[in-house]
């Protein structure tokens, strides 16, 4: 089974054309969310959007959202609701889209919510958007019941393929490990890279 693989963070239409459709599942966009350095407009995502190719998910992240965020997300075309921070039993009942619920591990097993929009939890570093990964190992202790998992936190072109053999994530999600270290945005060589070694972990786990 392959591993599915989120790009998150894109800022500009230029990024979103760096995905291939065939190996990248899911494009995230930060919106509401002035203090990343990722953060974009509606306006701008709409143009992001356009350019992603058909294929692959529009994901919009966001901390605690309010519900005419949450509406505005909808009217703009995303296909799925990535909530960091506080949900709201209300917000995830409203939702007209599935939600991924982004949960902070911090040393130990996280609690997770159970509401029906809730499609899959993506388990993050305390920090999110640090680029700093996590004691994968406490995932372990957390039961299945049909939930599909999404490791995300400091994953990069060098340790996704470990991570994968550890926890067998049904998607690993990146950002700032397929950036420049020396400027702002993406950088096609290690998003190639990264594609790279979540394909060969996976033929050698088949």
């Amino acid at each position: 089974m392959r591993t599915r693989i989120k790009i998150c963070g894109l800022t500009s239409p230029e990024e979103a054309a760096l995905l291939p459709p065939d190996r990248v599942d899911y494009a995230g966009m930060v919106l509401f969310c002035p203090k990343s350095r990722r953060n974009i407009t509606i306006e701008k995502a709409r143009e992001i959007m356009k350019a992603l190719p058909p294929e692959i998910k529009k994901t919009a992240v966001t901390v605690s959202p309010t519900s005419e965020q949450v509406k505005l997300i909808e009217e703009a075309g995303f296909d799925v609701l990535q909530i960091h921070g506080h949900l709201a039993e209300d917000i995830s009942a409203e939702a007209g889209i599935p939600i991924i619920r982004a949960v902070n591990v911090k040393g130990r097993v996280p609690v997770m919510e159970s509401y029906p929009r809730i499609f899959a939890y993506l388990f993050d570093a305390a920090a999110p958007g640090s680029g700093k990964s996590f004691d994968w190992s406490c995932l372990a202790q957390i039961p299945a019941q049909g939930r599909k998992f999404i490791l995300a936190g400091g994953l990069h072109p060098f340790n996704v393929g470990e991570a994968i053999r550890q926890v067998h994530p049904w998607m690993v999600d990146v950002s700032s490990g397929v950036e420049y270290d020396d400027k702002k945005g993406k950088d096609p060589v290690k998003i190639q890279a990264f594609i790279e070694a979540v394909k060969e972990a996976d033929e050698k786990s088949s």
